[in-house]
């Protein structure tokens, strides 16, 4: 039973039409939300706090819990076609991210600064599930995930239908502002603690850094906020170039 929680993401998924059934806290009062609950024509029922409790096992729920159709993840393939269009913009690669809370915070800066989709391997990474939606507030209804395999050969496709592949790694010597945001790029953030994948690095056109200035002991940032940094020089590289700017 897949689980929807919280304020935001309960409405979104409402608004998607993904939600089956609903649990309130006794005495819930947000109107909008009941409103869609009516509205959809959905079942649902008042319980104890307790009961929501244990429905998400203590996490945050606000008083509101949903089972719903989980996202599905749409195949590489889909995600080229979707943005075959596409002259500029960028798809995200995760190299092996474990951190639920990191991918919900992607996906929500990918909807925030018009990421084109998330790509990520089926086995050894983190994926859809009911933390991600609950930290992506919404957002997962709206960026398209895809899973692949391999990521290497992802790349190679990737790169047969026009996309430049930048890795984020601080040891590079061009940064980031020197990219070439004219063109559909595809930016692969690697773990924390590891980095990107040797083989993964070795497929890239560019490896790129972002300047910092921090104390060389915590010159570093996780992976959601480098993502978001990169998401939105991509993004005002548009505003930008649209502007004549």
């Amino acid at each position: 039973m897949y689980k929807v929680y919280g304020t935001n993401s309960i409405y979104e998924a409402l608004v998607n039409k993904r939600v089956l059934e609903v649990y309130l806290l006794e005495g819930y009062s947000n109107k909008k939300i009941l409103q869609l609950i009516e509205s959809s024509k959905i079942s649902y029922h008042y319980v104890s706090r307790k009961k929501l409790d244990e429905l998400v096992s203590g996490a945050n729920h606000q008083g509101i819990v949903g089972v719903a159709r989980p996202i599905k993840p749409i195949p590489l393939e889909s995600l080229i076609k979707r943005n075959e269009k596409n002259s500029r913009g960028l798809l995200i690669m995760l190299d092996g991210l474990k951190d639920p809370h990191n991918l919900g915070a992607i996906i929500r800066s990918c909807d925030i600064f018009n990421g084109l989709g998330i790509i990520y391997k089926q086995k050894d990474s983190v994926s859809i599930s009911e933390t991600v939606e609950k930290v992506s507030t919404g957002a997962i209804n709206y960026v398209p995930l895809c899973e692949v395999t391999n990521l290497s050969k992802a790349i190679n496709t990737l790169k047969d239908n026009g996309y430049w592949i930048v890795g984020l790694d601080g040891h590079a010597t061009m940064t980031l502002d020197e990219l070439p945001f004219d063109r559909k790029l595809v930016v692969i953030i690697g773990s924390e603690g590891e980095g990107i994948s040797r083989l993964v690095q070795e497929n890239c056109d560019y490896l790129a850094k972002i300047p910092m200035n921090g104390h060389s002991n915590i010159n570093s940032l996780n992976a959601s906020n480098a993502c978001a940094i990169v998401l939105y020089e991509g993004f005002m590289y548009g505003k930008n170039n649209i502007r004549g700017s």
